[in-house]
């Protein structure tokens, strides 16, 4: 394994800087986005004491408005030109203000009206998911297809990828609870700890820039011997690309497995459990355990393909969901319960990106198309639609049941819907996701699809 990349060719085997460089920027997308997956619902109803039905509301109609911009971003990438690759020039761009917005979101005013501090959130909320957080990510994503070619390559960068989407997560997990508990546990304190991961994260942007190269690109900006990009042709050829949908509805539900299961954490760990410092000892084990099962996912992902490395690792995420249903008041069950999960999650996290990627291989093969800023705009949509979703049914499911966030202990009603949104419900995703995949098999097409397409792009440079 070498350590720098010594290849520019489209089809480069990458060293382990520019791996872990592109690792980074998941990083530090994920230092924020944990805050906005599993911190900022119970940041807005606990400290801010605002209503959970309504901003879980306010998070599912702002989630409308990615589905525009997360195309928009995608067709953006598609025809950006400039010396510094696609993707990579956005990253630079759009880092410093993601970083602002991720500030300005955690800054909700406590001297003012409820309406305006509601106004606040659905303006700062879509500033920093809907425009930042897509000019940042559907770059960052499309990556994946530019920076090499080369099928196992890209499996690997995707295991890179979820190892820093975890790296990042258990970051913010082990630490965002006892930071704002000694500064205060007020909504100061909670400022001042979103500043800190908001900079650290700019800075691993910056990294991931500077140390990564778009390879995969011809001079005119289009992926190399591809069509001329044509949006209308594009759209048609990744929404006709059955193997495409698929794929991102399994993402889709394996995401909001894990958003339920951040954004009701605290939550469950506050209203069952009985305190919120339980909240970093189960979080915690999952993701270690699925950071360092990302360290073996390459086998099972070798002998058996994508699709069933990700069946089996959503089996898992069910069976510990269902097992934790069984005994939700045992902490010791729960942390058994979460190493489970964090191994499925290793497994299926590790084979989502070169999934995704693969699918987009498929529609260049079947159309001539390679619309990869759109198609990995899909990694962008999935993660915050199922992030709104998550966030709106458990804040109306939590309304629902009666939770108060200003009693010592909560009824019997909210108990029961936040052990429903921690158990149940990623329970049903998982499976759900494991039904999608049955009909998924691309994985045993993908060597004659890799070989043809190599056959025509040598043509090609011969022509």
């Amino acid at each position: 394994m070498k350590l720098f990349t010594k290849s520019s060719e489209s089809n480069a085997k990458l060293g382990v800087a520019e791996r872990t460089a592109y690792m980074m920027g998941n990083v530090g997308t994920a230092l924020m986005n944990t805050i906005v997956a599993s911190f900022v619902m119970f940041y807005y109803t606990d400290v801010m004491l605002l209503n959970p039905a309504i901003i879980g509301s306010l998070m599912l109609v702002s989630r409308f408005f990615d589905g525009v911009t997360d195309l928009a971003m995608g067709v953006i990438v598609d025809r950006t030109h400039s010396r510094f690759g696609k993707g990579r020039a956005w990253v630079l761009r759009a880092c410093i203000p993601y970083a602002v917005c991720g500030i300005l979101m955690m800054s909700v005013p406590t001297n003012s009206s409820e309406l305006f501090q509601y106004i606040y959130v659905f303006i700062t909320y879509n500033l920093c998911n809907t425009v930042c957080l897509t000019a940042l990510y559907v770059p960052y994503n499309s990556m994946t297809c530019t920076l090499t070619s080369d099928p196992y390559e890209r499996g690997v960068l995707g295991t890179f990828v979820m190892f820093g989407a975890v790296i990042g997560t258990m970051a913010v997990q082990s630490t965002v609870v006892v930071a704002t508990k000694a500064l205060g546990n007020d909504p100061g304190a909670w400022q001042k700890v979103a500043v800190v991961y908001a900079l650290i994260g700019a800075c691993l942007h910056l990294l991931c820039f500077a140390m990564t190269k778009e390879r995969n690109i011809s001079d005119d900006g289009t992926l190399e011997n591809t069509k001329k990009s044509n949006l209308k042709e594009e759209i048609k050829a990744v929404l006709s690309n059955k193997y495409w949908l698929m794929a991102v509805g399994a993402t889709f539900l394996a995401l909001t497995f894990t958003n339920m299961l951040g954004g009701s954490g605290m939550y469950f760990a506050k209203g069952v459990l009985g305190d919120t410092d339980y909240y970093a000892a189960f979080a915690n084990v999952m993701a270690i355990t699925q950071l360092v099962g990302m360290f073996f996912a390459f086998i099972p992902m070798k002998l058996f393909g994508k699709r069933n490395t990700l069946m089996i690792g959503l089996g898992l995420m069910a069976l510990g969901c269902f097992i934790q249903f069984l005994f939700p008041t045992i902490l010791t069950a729960i942390i058994i319960c979460s190493a489970i999960k964090g191994i499925g999650g290793a497994l299926g996290g590790a084979v989502l990106y070169g999934l995704i990627a693969d699918t987009i291989d498929y529609g260049e093969w079947k159309t001539g198309y390679c619309a990869a800023g759109i198609g990995m705009a899909a990694m962008t949509f999935v993660t915050k639609v199922s992030g709104g979703i998550a966030g709106s049914v458990i804040g109306l499911l939590m309304d629902v049941g009666k939770y108060d966030a200003t009693l010592p202990s909560q009824p019997q009603s909210a108990i029961f819907v936040i052990t429903l949104c921690f158990t149940i419900i990623p329970m049903v995703c998982a499976i759900l996701a494991m039904v999608i995949l049955i009909f998924y098999k691309l994985d045993k097409l993908y060597p004659t699809i890799q070989k043809e397409l190599a056959e025509r792009r040598e043509k090609k440079i011969m022509e």
